[in-house]
């Protein structure tokens, strides 16, 4: 014998009911069956509505009602005939008059009792076990209308009643066991001794199968839902949750118990104590196995085996925080605490002390809150006077996460994977609690951080792969060649590294595109939108901040003032930034510190490699060899691509003018060449690389030479400084000649040492490396107390959009293993 319950999602429409047709004729093909059905999807919340509009006297309630009354009438001439269906309309048009006058009753009293409440509520499933019934009937099958009012008998906690499970069990033998056909149960009903109607709280229907499975020895009790069974997280949150094929009996109460939705938290018992199987399947998809909730997880069903079997959440609570001095080593407080909540039916679903006995903070449910602090506000009223405790507080928008798996008892590092996870992105947790049994810890959040941290917590203990949402500022020469370079190395990632780099988010000044699950790359640019916020970088941060990703980096592409401003509000909201935009590390030394501290202060991590070096590793280089111990001499070097190119074409010979101008119509300097020629790029530079040295540094200390003639510094056209240039023409081809006479070369290069910065043309011996240099390579020469006889050298391509967009991808990538 099995037993089978509908839930509400599984009648609400002809279709569905045609398959809980299907399913129960298979199921009666191996022996016999009892069916216990729900209300019809929201008929429970619509008559709790009906009545509490009644309770202040909205005739609304008649509206509700008459609502209530078509959907049910609608499905019964749908589905029934002649007399099936004149007697089902009976049932329905007395049950509804029967609620009018309740409700009625309650307009004129405006008090809405417990008991009413449970009354009212209880139509739901009568209404829809009387349709069912009548369905089944008339396709066939020898079925039966039970009330659970004469089956299931409780206490008189209305709303919420424990079963009296030896009396029940007794009147379920009575009524059921030798009851010929299929016995059409209503769910989540009972009543209490006095024959008062009670309820066994939301999703109750589950908790009556089981007890009536218990009762009746049936092989098997089957859930039938919505989903496709236990998932390893609420796949509305986490879109990677898994079904899972199975799962142990305490797995399923403490996921239960912990806010997943999919079984009723009692309902798991009454099958535990006589070894009976729970199913929890899919109605729409029968032919999914679902998921079998049982003893030991057999050996063919195991898996790879995991620590954690499932998360789940509950929103909707409130933190109750009693704290105080006069608490510690005080018998009797936390007794009199949770006697009262106790006694007054206030359910507590976590508890976390400090060992100092100085707090103790626990959740409710947050409708239940006003009324708990002002029962704990009577019971510690003394202490309260006297300062003993000193404090009693509630904490409203948090939620409570639940990570739970049979296997994480005695299995280390869990804990710390954990709260790793979570360190890394950003998320605060309030308190927490872990059971003795190791089977599920439990923390308190922000209720907006939620999803970010069921997300990041099922990536980390579920998936190989593993996730990084990446937002781009600036849709220029280095984001282009960025997305060209993540789009073609995606597939490698994933294969190779486990890695899965989504690019959420793009934007200029102008348009925007954005995705969490991801921009299409390789048609990015039909993705942007118009921008409706005056395209400022604070609009973007607000969206990215909204959508709360989790791993989540910023990547600037540009050489805006105003997003570099911007990365202490990401760094402390723990986004990482990865930055190939110079205006922040050389920027004003207020705007560096406040960077500097806004990281010091957050978990996120700032990468800016390419502010020097375009692809070449010389800020790391620098920081691994002062990590290290070594003690930094002296940096030399060639920092500038379009100032290495001139004076590398300058040895060859030509005059400085034509190679400026071969420069600029081979795209190599800025549209201006005087910004190049002045020298400003490379001085941020050397500015960057003074302050990684510890250097107190700003832009004006920097010794820069400008190239620019003092002549042609005026206000004048590109093209009349272009004609003009060739008066500096005599200049250097005497400064060459004279260098070649003495076996030296002339370059353009910079020099930091004793906490001075310099940077200007130099005469140097050939055999220096900056003489090596060909093309727009750059240079820089670490001398340190360990490479001081042979300086340690860093050569290479400098500049171009495909060089820099590859070293903020490697930065990308450095961040992405951390957070992963």
């Amino acid at each position: 014998m099995k037993v089978l319950k509908f839930g509400g999602t599984s009648i609400e429409n002809r279709e569905k009911l045609q398959s809980v047709l299907s399913i129960l004729k298979g199921a009666l093909e191996g022996g016999k069956a009892v069916v216990v059905v729900s209300a019809i999807r929201k008929v429970t919340d619509h008559l709790l509505e009906a009545a509490q509009l009644a309770a202040v006297g909205d005739e609304e309630y008649r509206t509700r009602l008459e609502e209530i009354e078509r959907l049910h009438t609608r499905l019964a001439v749908v589905l029934l005939k002649d007399a099936f269906r004149c007697d089902t309309e009976a049932v329905i048009r007395e049950g509804i008059k029967e609620l009018r006058d309740i409700l009625h009753g309650v307009e004129l009293l405006r008090e809405l009792s417990d008991k009413t409440s449970a009354l009212v509520m209880s139509f739901g499933e009568r209404f829809s076990a009387s349709l069912i019934s009548a369905y089944l009937a008339s396709e066939g099958i020898d079925a039966h209308y039970v009330d659970g009012r004469d089956i299931i008998v409780t206490d008189d906690r209305y709303c919420d009643a424990r079963v009296d499970m030896k009396a029940s069990a007794k009147q379920i033998r009575k009524q059921l066991a030798a009851m010929a056909g299929v016995p059409v149960v209503t769910g989540y009903i009972g009543a209490a001794p006095d024959g008062s109607v009670t309820t066994l709280g939301r999703g109750g229907s589950d908790y009556t199968a089981s007890i009536i499975g218990a009762t009746l020895g049936a092989e098997e009790i089957q859930i039938w839902t919505d989903v496709d069974g236990f998932y390893s997280a609420d796949p509305k949150r986490v879109r990677d949750a898994r079904v899972l094929p199975y799962i142990s009996y305490a797995e399923a109460t403490e996921l239960s118990h912990a806010g997943a939705k999919v079984l009723h938290p009692y309902a798991v018992g009454p099958a535990m104590k006589e070894g009976i199987p729970i199913s929890v399947r899919n109605t729409l998809n029968p032919a999914s196995p679902g998921t079998m909730i049982g003893g030991e997880v057999p050996a063919s069903a195991a898996g790879e085996p995991r620590p954690v079997t499932g998360l789940s959440s509950i929103s909707t609570i409130v933190l109750i925080n009693l704290s105080g001095s006069g608490m510690v080593g005080v018998p009797g407080i936390a007794s009199r605490l949770f006697s009262c909540m106790a006694r007054h039916m206030i359910n507590i679903i976590f508890i976390s002390q400090a060992s100092s006995e100085h707090s103790i903070s626990f959740a409710i449910q947050a409708r239940q809150a006003p009324r708990a602090r002002k029962l704990l506000e009577e019971e510690f009223s003394e202490e309260l006077k006297a300062r003993q405790i000193e404090s009693l507080s509630l904490r409203k928008h948090i939620c409570m996460i639940g990570v739970v798996g049979n296997r994480m008892s005695g299995h280390p590092g869990v804990s710390a994977q954990l709260f790793e996870t979570l360190g890394k992105n950003g998320i605060n947790v309030i308190a927490v609690a872990q059971g003795a049994n190791e089977m599920n810890i439990s923390f308190v959040t922000d209720a907006d951080d939620e999803d970010k941290a069921l997300n990041c917590i099922h990536e980390s203990f579920f998936l190989s792969m593993r996730k990084v949402h990446v937002f781009i500022v600036g849709t220029g020469t280095i984001a282009k060649s960025l997305v060209g370079q993540i789009r073609d190395h995606a597939s490698s990632l994933r294969s190779h590294k486990n890695l899965d780099i989504v690019t959420s988010g793009m934007a200029n000044t102008r348009s925007m595109a954005l995705n969490p699950q991801g921009i299409e790359l390789a048609s990015w640019e039909n993705e942007l939108q118009p921008r409706q916020d005056g395209g400022t970088i604070g609009e973007y941060i607000e969206k990215i901040l909204k959508l709360n990703l989790h791993n989540t980096i910023v990547v600037d592409c540009t050489a805006s003032q105003a997003v570099a401003e911007a990365y202490p509000q990401l760094l402390e909201s723990s986004i990482s930034v990865v930055t190939a935009n110079k205006l922040g590390m050389a920027g004003s030394w207020e705007l560096y510190e406040t960077i500097l501290g806004a990281l010091q202060r957050s978990n996120a991590r700032f990468l800016y490699e390419t502010n020097v070096g375009a692809g070449l590793p010389i800020i790391n280089t620098l920081n691994d060899l002062r990590s290290s111990g070594d003690s930094i001499l002296k940096i030399e070097g060639v920092l500038s691509g379009t100032l290495s190119y001139i004076f590398n074409e300058l040895r060859k010979g030509g005059s400085f003018s034509s190679i400026v101008r071969k420069a600029k119509d081979a795209g190599y300097t800025e549209p201006d060449p005087r910004e190049d020629l002045s020298g400003a790029d490379f001085a941020r530079k050397m500015l960057i690389l003074g302050r990684e040295l510890g250097y107190k540094l700003e832009y004006s200390d920097i010794e820069c030479e400008n190239l620019v003639p003092e002549s042609l510094q005026g206000d004048m056209g590109v093209d009349e400084f272009m004609e003009k240039l060739t008066v500096v023409d005599t200049d250097y081809e005497r400064m060459m000649q004279e260098a070649g006479a003495k076996g030296m070369t002339l370059a353009y290069a910079g020099e930091i040492s004793e906490g001075k910065a310099r940077i200007g043309v130099k005469m140097l011996p050939l055999a220096n490396p900056v003489a090596t240099l060909n093309g727009t390579e750059n240079l820089v020469v670490f001398t340190t107390e360990r490479y001081c006889d042979t300086p340690l050298v860093v050569k290479g391509p400098g500049a171009g959009g495909e060089v820099t967009a590859g070293g903020v991808f490697a930065d990308i990538l450095r961040i992405a293993s951390y957070l992963v």
